[in-house]
C-alpha cells in the first residue's frame, strides 16, 4: 500500500543532471506568470486544465499550498528549477511546475506539468518526469498517469516516449474555453518506464 504522506518533506525536494525541483515562492510567480496568462500564455494553457492566473497573487497562493497542503487535498507541486545556470544564465531560475495528485484508485497517482516555451525541445520535462515518477513508485504507487489532450501531439509523444501507454479515450474530458475536449489517459509502471527511460 502506497504512503499517504501529509507534509512537504515526505516528498522532498530533488536534483536531476540538469534541474532542480523544489518548492516556489513569490519571486518565482513573478518569473513564472507569463508564461502562463493571458494571449501569450496560451502556448501553455491551452494544454492544461487550468486557464492561468489573472494575477501574480494567484501563483504565489498556489505555490503556498505545496508547503501547507497535504497529498490527499493537493497532491505536491515542484518547481522545475535550473539546477547550475547553464540553462537560463541564473542558478535556480524557475522555468514550468510538475506535480503528482491521489488518483481515481489507492495505488495510482496522477501527474501533471507545464514548462517554458522557451526551454521546449531540450528533454527538459522527460527529466522531470522520470525523477518524479519514480519517487511515486519509491513510495508504493503501483501506476503513474498522465491525461493529455487528443490536439497536444506534442504532450502525447513526450509521455510515449518514456513508457507511458495509452490506456483509454476520455471524450468531453473537459471544456476548453468553451470547447468540449477530449484526452487520452496514459498510464505507466515502474517497469515500463525503467524499460523507456533506463
Amino acid at each position: 500500500m502506497p504512503i499517504a504522506p501529509d507534509a512537504r518533506n515526505e516528498f522532498p525536494p530533488m536534483e536531476t543532471p540538469r534541474l532542480e525541483l523544489s518548492f516556489g515562492n513569490s519571486e518565482d510567480a513573478a518569473v513564472l506568470f507569463p508564461y502562463v496568462h493571458g494571449e501569450e500564455g496560451r502556448l501553455v494553457t491551452d494544454t492544461l486544465l487550468w486557464n492561468g492566473p489573472d494575477v501574480v497573487d494567484d501563483l504565489t497562493s498556489f505555490f503556498g499550498l505545496h508547503e501547507t497542503g497535504t497529498f490527499a487535498e493537493d497532491g505536491f507541486h515542484w518547481l522545475l528549477r535550473d539546477r547550475t545556470g547553464e540553462l537560463t544564465g541564473k542558478q535556480g531560475r524557475a522555468m514550468g511546475t510538475i506535480g503528482l495528485e491521489p488518483g481515481e484508485q489507492q495505488d495510482e497517482c496522477e501527474i501533471g506539468y507545464w514548462l517554458a516555451p522557451p526551454y521546449w525541445g531540450q528533454g527538459l520535462m522527460a527529466e522531470a518526469i522520470v525523477a518524479v515518477s519514480r519517487l511515486a513508485f519509491k513510495a508504493g504507487y503501483r501506476t503513474v498517469e498522465a491525461d493529455v489532450y487528443v490536439h497536444n501531439t506534442r504532450g502525447r509523444g513526450l509521455v510515449e516516449k518514456l513508457g507511458f501507454r495509452q490506456d483509454k479515450l476520455i471524450e468531453n474530458y473537459v471544456v476548453k474555453r468553451g470547447v468540449p475536449t477530449d484526452a487520452y489517459r496514459y498510464v505507466v509502471t515502474k517497469r515500463d518506464l525503467a524499460e523507456a527511460a533506463g
